[in-house]
């Protein structure tokens, strides 16, 4: 009788605990498992055990789901990754952009590759005005969200112009002056019959670019001349 009582008084406490679980959880799932345990000791059997490892069982994959998501989480935050080569030579290093830009988004009549080209061909000259920027402002980076305008020339040429900048993290005025000239300056080569279109994408500048650009300007034997120190007059032509 004794025995009895014990049991009962352990029964009882086992479904408050499982009640108060319930309370937090809001999963009748671990409720049903730990009361099945609290039953199956109350009788002597081992459905407790059972019960008990059904639960975890339960709980290791939900944990194990949990786990996938937060990879797919992380995996949808990279940036994209090699953008089609649309069968144009890869660029020397110190021609590219050092983070590649965003993928393209395209509007009339205007193809990819020509989207491309016309990227390739601006970049250098928006470099030039953001490693003159980086002279005046060490601390500048950022990216731009930009779109402009691909028409077709009668002379073989295509040229750019018309930017739209949708969003930029650079505001000094002469940078934005710079690369507005610098697009609405560019042409480059085609074989399209026809280009008349825009396209939107997102160009990210680094100090690494900075480097790039003179490098780049060095290997074409325009390097900018030293700038003189205190003290030191500049040479006259």
């Amino acid at each position: 009788m004794k025995n009895g009582g014990v049991i009962a008084l352990a029964v009882i406490v086992v479904a408050t605990v499982a009640f108060l679980l319930y309370s937090l959880s809001g999963d009748p799932s671990d409720v049903a498992g730990v009361t099945a345990g609290a039953a199956a000791a109350g009788q002597g059997t081992e459905g407790g055990e059972a019960a008990g490892a059904g639960g975890k069982g339960k709980v290791g994959r939900e944990q194990n789901e949990g786990g996938a998501s937060d990879e797919q989480a992380q995996a949808e935050l990279k940036l994209p990754g090699q953008l089609p080569s649309l069968g144009l030579q890869p660029l020397p290093a110190n021609e590219a952009p050092v983070k590649p830009h965003s993928e393209v988004e395209l509007e009339g009549t205007i193809q990819q590759v020509d989207a491309e080209m016309a990227i390739r061909a601006v970049f250098p000259k928006i470099r030039g005005c953001y490693s003159e920027l980086r002279d005046r402002a060490p601390q500048a980076q950022g990216r731009m969200l930009m779109k402009m305008k691909v028409r077709r020339n009668d002379d073989g040429q295509a040229g750019t112009g018309e930017l739209f900048l949708k969003e930029t993290q650079f505001t000094d005025p002469k940078y934005l002056t710079c690369v507005r000239s610098a697009i609405d300056e560019t042409k480059f080569k085609t074989d399209a019959g026809q280009i008349d279109g825009t396209f939107t994408f997102t160009l990210w500048l680094s100090p690494e670019d900075v480097d790039n650009h003179r490098k780049y300007e060095a290997e074409r034997g325009a390097a900018a001349p030293a700038r003189p120190t205190d003290g030191e007059r500049p040479v006259q032509p």
